[in-house]
């Protein structure tokens, strides 16, 4: 079972919809949109406050209003998910990565932008 449809097994059980064509539009979006950025700013509290069980807490529910707001708006995850770690997994060559002095993995010649109108079936 994936996360997503561990998600909507809850939104099924609490008579939420899930949505099969793709939209942005109504109240379920909204909702999702608004749990989302309330879990984002209460893990970035924690963060700030060095709290580690108040991090993982905030990032597992930040995943589970994530897949809420795919299956409210009619988004395969998954789909978008194979997409874009096949595009970040063009970042490297010959399983090397080119880092800047942050540590952030940067783009080579050889990446290729995720086809995401692709993945959702555009």
């Amino acid at each position: 079972m994936t996360y997503q449809e561990d998600v909507e097994n809850f939104m099924k059980a609490g008579d939420q919809p899930i949505q099969e064509n793709l939209t942005l539009n109504g109240a379920q979006p909204e909702l999702y949109m608004n749990l989302i950025t309330e879990e984002y700013k209460e893990t970035l509290e924690a963060f700030q406050e060095q709290n580690m069980i108040e991090v993982a807490d905030g990032l597992a529910d930040m995943v589970w209003v994530i897949m809420g707001m795919c299956s409210s708006c009619g988004i395969d995850f998954e789909k978008v998910w194979n997409e874009v770690k096949a595009s970040n997994m063009s970042k490297f060559i010959d399983g090397k990565a080119i880092k800047n002095e942050a540590g952030k993995i940067m783009k080579p010649e050889s990446y290729f932008h995720p086809d995401i109108k692709k993945a959702l079936g555009l």
